[in-house]
């Protein structure tokens, strides 16, 4: 969808009374709307019209009434006048009416919907992809946080007190990272002044205010800022949030009884911040501390899982596969291989059950957790607290040839842990005459990541040259983060001192060195660019080799049976990989009013250190997790073609897109019980298409109308065969011995079977066993007698796994909006979107190595049995479509040197029942019916 302002160029607009359209062309593309933008819709490519690259201020007359608008640039495009029709750019009155969270702050855009977790944390999933393949950044600096590790993570950035969000596609993208195709996300504040203030108050002060209140969830919001100008070059920036809000309600929630609300679904948030800047005609130099503390719940979390534990690895073997004493996988998980796996994957421990299965049966709204659930017991919850430092400098013109150099540098230091709830439900590990509810608020997991971000860019001046214009810019970029996720061990455990270390994801430093550059040229009509970006990355983990020791010797003492040769030791080297990513695009402004795109690019990318080494239950996703260290390089071709019309009357965006991936990453399911879920990092080929568009009409100067939709499409490819044992048919013939081993004793044979027979058949598999006291003769001569097996290999048992839907992508949506602008100074809105049912859905194909039992009881592993490998379907769940309708309503003035907007928003009027797809909770439902009353005040 587009904004409801007025179309112009940079130059100063007039308009008839109440015409909130323009006459003035030919349209700047970066720049079609510099009006004020009185709403929003609930999907459109808000925005899109915003200003974005003028230097001068125009207005519009409204009869007697000028209103002037300050264009904003779209900071993540190193040159202005390259919007596609893709990029959107929602501004901070837009933000100031919407979720306090970035994920559902976006979904209200094309192709972007939201990866919600109550109402402390959400993420957006952009034309299907999320986590690492979105960048966020503050600032075009990464946000260091541990977003990327789970929904439930807030990603550590604040769009109420951002002066916009962009979301850019194409080249652009490549300044920031190799991977990110389905766009980058750039939170703008304005937390290091980079020009004086000026507001309506006071020359020397600028600010801004807001004040909220929802009905839903009884939230309780405040937002400031303001800059002060402390001399005539230096400026003060001070801003702070804070946030209160209960469990939001719902249509219905059915747990051990019937609620109205959805448990553990409440959050506080508080953030201050403090910036100074020194300022002149030549740049910036300015730096900034902030600090963020959030306090929310977990929601849809079950406390019958508390005591459960995933059995996956086996790290010593068995005798019927071979004892391999892998000793390092006790202390170490992740340093598994495929070979490591079980035969059977499931759950122990659970207090519904044992050895949990898949119970065959989707989940459903009557009974979302599989089986009867007391939810009487507080859920846990996420305490987090993060520490951030700026530094941020602009020098122009520094020397010939060189427009501009940008420098930044961030520091963060982010921590969080889960609080236990002190679940007295739970029955494991818990000491002699100790309770669980002794655990209540102790961290049971706790999660830290310390980063540091350097950036520097330098822009050549324009160089004319081949009839156009050539703009080009290069950087460079180094991150540091060092990260680690620990399970610590809970008061109810009893003493615990001696206890080794337990670790979801190891201490590790994760280093990236990249180089990037962007060139345009501009000729005619006609814009071309072109990006490419290098990146190296290296990740060693901090092992204690202390623990190693303890470990191979607790192994050496504990089975004494195992031969040297039986114990392996790990491979320690540390993960290290480049990648090379580039793109290229054009811009055709075939007529003034309407713009034609096209982007291409080959992105790779780097596995992360959570797909790598993850190890364990993952508490808010209700799933045990398993990083896969043997993944591969990443590897996409990607292409969009985008349309945008903006007339008089009408205005239109439209785009599609095809991504084509090699190698791609995605956690597969390996076994659930209930909405348990297992699940370990994989990889295949994918591909991912779709459209997005809107089209507006002005039917009167002061009623538009205006109808949306997007869907995406994700396939992913056949996963690697599993193959199982060799298959065994009749003995074959022994012809003699290699001339090789001629003359060793019968027992020197037995140690080099497959060295020394030589089978009739080629294929054959070697001969298992000998009678040691045969001679070399004796075994040539009298093979029956010696040669105790040697059947003939047929084939191996094999199980293909098909080609399925990729999981958790978002339904498709279709809506329509109408705008009316009753006077200058109050406009009204109504959207209604319908989000179709989620029928696609992603099926796994898990291959189950049987137990075979003899008459007398005991059990055959697979290895050594007659049976064949049986599939097992993991099927994600589908889920239903709704109907969303939304009022707005803005009432703009002025009150002295004061600039208001009074807004009243009523959100899902139907109270529909709304549950997301693309969430890891599908079966958790969102926000009922909710009413908004917002106050934004600027000086």
């Amino acid at each position: 969808m587009t904004s409801v302002a007025a179309q112009a160029s940079t130059a100063a607009v007039t308009t008839s009374h109440n015409d909130h359209r323009t006459t003035t062309q030919p349209t700047d593309f970066d720049n079609p709307s510099p009006s004020t933008t009185y709403s929003q819709p609930v999907v459109n490519n808000s925005d899109n019209q915003n200003a974005l690259n003028s230097s001068e201020q125009p207005h519009i007359e409204l009869d007697t009434t000028t209103i002037n608008v300050k264009p904003s640039v779209t900071s993540a495009l190193p040159f202005q006048n390259t919007r596609k029709a893709s990029d959107v750019s929602v501004s901070r009155k837009q933000l100031s009416q919407r979720s306090a969270t970035l994920g559902n702050a976006l979904s209200e855009e094309l192709g972007v919907h939201s990866n919600p977790f109550g109402g402390g944390s959400s993420a957006p999933v952009i034309r299907g992809q999320d986590g690492v393949r979105v960048k966020v950044l503050q600032n075009g600096t990464d946000v260091v946080d541990v977003s990327n590790l789970s929904p439930d993570h807030v990603i550590a950035t604040d769009t109420l007190l951002a002066d916009k969000v962009e979301l850019v596609r194409g080249p652009s993208t490549l300044l920031y990272g190799t991977a990110s195709s389905a766009g980058v996300v750039n939170v703008i504040d304005k937390r290091i002044p980079d020009k004086m203030p000026s507001g309506n108050f006071s020359d020397k002060v600028e600010g801004e205010a807001l004040l909220r209140y929802n009905s839903n969830s009884n939230e309780k919001l405040a937002t400031a800022g303001a800059t002060f100008a402390l001399t005539d070059h230096i400026a003060l920036r001070v801003e702070g949030l804070s946030r209160n809000a209960d469990d939001y309600k719902v249509p219905e929630f059915k747990s051990d009884v019937t609620l109205d609300y959805l448990p553990d679904s409440y959050n506080k948030s508080k953030v201050g911040t403090l910036g100074l800047s020194w300022i002149d005609d030549k740049g910036y130099i300015g730096a900034s501390y902030s600090r963020r503390e959030d306090v929310y719940g977990i929601p849809g979390h079950n406390h019958n899982y508390d005591s459960c534990d995933g059995h996956f690895i086996n790290w010593l073997g068995s005798a019927e596969t071979g004892f391999h004493g892998r000793y390092y996988l006790n202390a170490y998980p992740h340093l598994m291989d495929d070979s490591d796996i079980i035969d059977f994957p499931h759950f122990d421990g659970c207090y519904v059950g044992g050895h949990a299965d898949d119970h065959g049966h989707e989940h459903n709204h009557d009974n979302p957790f599989g089986f009867e659930h007391n939810h009487n017991h507080k859920g846990p919850w996420v305490d987090m607290t993060m520490d951030r430092y700026d530094v941020r400098g602009e020098l122009r013109q520094p020397v010939t040839g060189v427009d501009k150099v940008k420098l930044s540098v961030t520091y963060a230091d982010y921590y969080h842990d889960e609080k236990d709830p002190g679940n007295p439900e739970r029955i494991t590990g818990i000491g002699e005459g100790l309770d669980p509810r002794l655990d209540k608020g102790h961290a049971a997991a706790i999660f830290k990541n310390k980063g540091t971000n350097a950036r520097l860019e330098a822009y050549h001046s324009p160089v004319d040259a081949l009839n156009g214009t050539f703009n080009g810019m290069m950087g460079v970029q180094y991150q540091k983060q060092d990260m680690s996720a620990t399970v610590p061990y809970l008061p109810s455990y009893g003493d615990t001192t001696q206890a080794d270390p337990r670790y979801l994801l190891a201490p590790h430093t994760n280093k990236n060195l990249s180089v990037f550059g962007l060139e345009q040229y501009q000729v005619g009509d006609f814009t071309f660019e072109a990006a490419a970006r290098w990146e190296k990355q290296k990740t060693p983990v901090d092992y204690d080799q202390n623990l190693l020791n303890r470990k191979l010797e607790w192994l050496n003492t504990g089975f004494p049976a195992l031969e040297a040769n039986e114990v392996e030791h790990p491979d320690l080297t540390p993960y290290e990989q480049n990648a090379l990513s580039y793109a290229g695009s054009m811009i055709w402004d075939f007529n003034p009013d309407t713009r034609l795109s096209f982007t291409a690019s080959h992105n790779e990318r780097l596995p992360a250190p959570m797909e790598l080494y993850y190890n364990g239950k993952h508490l808010a996703t209700n799933s045990f997790e398993y990083g896969n260290k043997n993944l591969k390089k990443e590897r996409s071709n990607n292409f969009e073609l985008g349309i945008s019309h903006f007339g008089e009357d009408w205005q239109y965006n439209l785009s599609g897109y095809y991504n084509d991936f090699d190698n791609y990453i995605f956690n597969e399911n390996i076994t659930k019980f209930g909405d348990l879920y297992m699940r370990r990092y994989n990889q295949t080929t994918a591909k991912f298409y779709g459209l997005e568009g809107d089209i507006s009409h002005y039917f009167t100067p002061t009623q538009k109308v205006t109808l949306f939709g997007d869907f995406v499409r994700g396939k992913i490819g056949a996963l690697e065969p599993v193959v199982g044992k060799s298959l065994y048919g009749e003995s074959s013939e022994v012809l003699g011995l290699k001339p090789s081993c001629e003359g060793m004793t019968g027992e020197q044979i037995a140690g080099q079977l497959s060295n020394c027979i030589l089978l009739a058949n080629e294929a054959a598999n070697p001969i298992l066993e000998v009678d040691e006291a045969c001679s070399p003769e004796d075994l040539v001569s009298a093979a029956d007698f010696c040669v105790l097996s040697y059947p003939q290999k047929l084939g191996t048992d094999v199980l293909l796994r098909k080609k399925t839907n990729a999981p958790r992508v978002p339904p498709a949506r279709l809506g329509f909006r109408y705008d009316n602008y009753i006077t200058d100074n109050l406009s009204l809105n109504v959207d209604y979107t319908h989000v179709f049912e989620q029928n696609k859905v992603t099926t796994s194909t898990i291959a189950i190595k049987p137990i075979e039992y003899t008459e007398n009881g005991e059990k055959k592993q697979y290895n050594n049995n007659s049976l064949l490998m049986q599939p097992r379907y993991v099927t994600e769940n589908k889920t239903a479509g709704y109907n969303l309708l939304n009022l707005g309503a803005d009432y703009e003035s002025s009150y002295g040197n004061f600039d208001y907007t009074l807004s009243l928003r009523a959100n899902n009027i139907l109270d529909e029942k709304i549950y997301i797809h693309n969430s890891f909770l599908p079966y958790v439902p969102q926000m009922g019916r909710n009413f908004t009353l917002g106050l934004n005040v600027k000086f």
